[in-house]
């Protein structure tokens, strides 16, 4: 029996494989690029057709979700990908697929339209092909621009998720200029928080407060005359830039520390508490969905708040931002994530 509002999204992983190689890349299993991730996340084959179909019922009955995020790696480079978005959509209220943009030819578009799925995110990362596509590990600007421009034509919305690093944070404005050529009309605005192979590229990708603070501006600022919906997926601490100063943009924080975390499970039936994660939870066709939620990572995560945070107006609602990126990098949720501990000056003068 489904365990009602316990787990009311779940994200699938349909895929590990990606056809793109991003230095920024969050997925737990690309940590092997440069080494081992704590070993408890690995590439997987991913099941036949219809025993996918019957893990997918098996999660949203267990899990009672309300919405489904569809997800990867690349989901659409199996070739049974359609089949299965179509399954999980008639299983809930919503889906959104999250895709790289390179495999949503028109067909695609509309087998994504008439599967019903609510909106699809794709990945700009600047207004132009060469730094874009640099970033990326593959020519692929093109493609996704493509992407946008079919699916606008079939009338499934698109939001556009814009990772913000130190190379590319001042594309920003270029990027809400060409979401707003091309019909999208919603942002989901990440500043890099490292895990999976990204966590070799920390030093280098992590953007500064400063550029965050930027970023924000030109949200609040373009957001209402493109007319474009603006949010952050990757918590910021209000300790280092006053979220409150920005009325047009909708900030999230962390889910795994709330009553109603955000879970994430890949083709195996793993549950693990958000793509970010590598701690297996447990298996949703062996385990009670009462002991995974209740797996005493969830429950000792929620109380591991970093000593620099305790004390702090905003402990409860931020918990020290992205503490998977801090166990990532520095193998304990109590370190500062690294988004504070490389801007540690700029939390000083605030």
């Amino acid at each position: 029996m489904a365990v009602q509002g316990m787990a009311q999204h779940l994200d699938i992983e349909l895929s590990s494989g990606c056809d793109h190689r991003c230095s920024h890349c969050y997925n737990v299993w690309t940590s092997k690029e440069g080494g081992p991730q704590h070993g408890r996340v690995k590439s997987t084959r991913g099941l036949e057709t219809r025993a996918l179909e019957s893990l997918i019922s098996l999660a949203v009955e267990k899990s009672g979700a309300e919405h489904l995020t569809i997800t990867g790696g690349e989901p659409l480079l199996r070739k049974d990908a359609l089949h299965l978005i179509r399954h999980a959509s008639s299983l809930v209220p919503t889906l959104q697929l999250i895709t790289n943009g390179s495999h949503v030819d028109p067909e695609t578009a509309r087998a994504l339209a008439e599967a019903g799925v609510r909106s699809v995110q794709l990945t700009f990362l600047a207004g132009h092909r060469e730094l874009h596509d640099r970033l990326k590990g593959a020519v692929c600007f093109d493609d996704t621009l493509r992407a946008a421009l079919n699916l606008r034509d079939v009338g499934v919305p698109t939001q556009c998720c814009f990772v913000a690093m130190a190379e590319n944070y001042r594309e920003l404005e270029a990027v809400m200029e060409l979401c707003s050529a091309v019909g999208v009309h919603a942002i989901s605005y990440n500043r890099m928080s490292p895990t999976g192979g990204a966590i070799h590229h920390a030093e280098r990708l992590v953007p500064t407060a400063e550029q965050v603070e930027q970023n924000l501006d030109t949200l609040e600022r373009l957001g209402p005359r493109y007319g474009i919906r603006c949010g952050t997926a990757m918590p910021i601490p209000p300790c280092m830039i006053r979220i409150e100063r920005y009325s047009w943009v909708n900030f999230g924080f962390c889910s795994t520390g709330s009553d109603t975390p955000h879970l994430v499970m890949d083709t195996q039936g793993d549950i693990r508490a958000c793509n970010l994660s590598s701690e297996t939870l447990g298996n949703v066709t062996t385990d009670d969905w009462e002991s995974i939620i209740g797996n005493p990572y969830l429950k000792g995560f929620k109380k591991k708040i970093p000593d620099v945070c305790r004390g702090c107006a905003y402990e409860r609602s931020c918990q020290g931002g992205c503490k998977e990126s801090a166990i990532s990098i520095y193998g304990d949720a109590t370190h500062a994530e690294p988004f504070l501990w490389m801007n540690q000056g700029a939390r000083e003068t605030l």
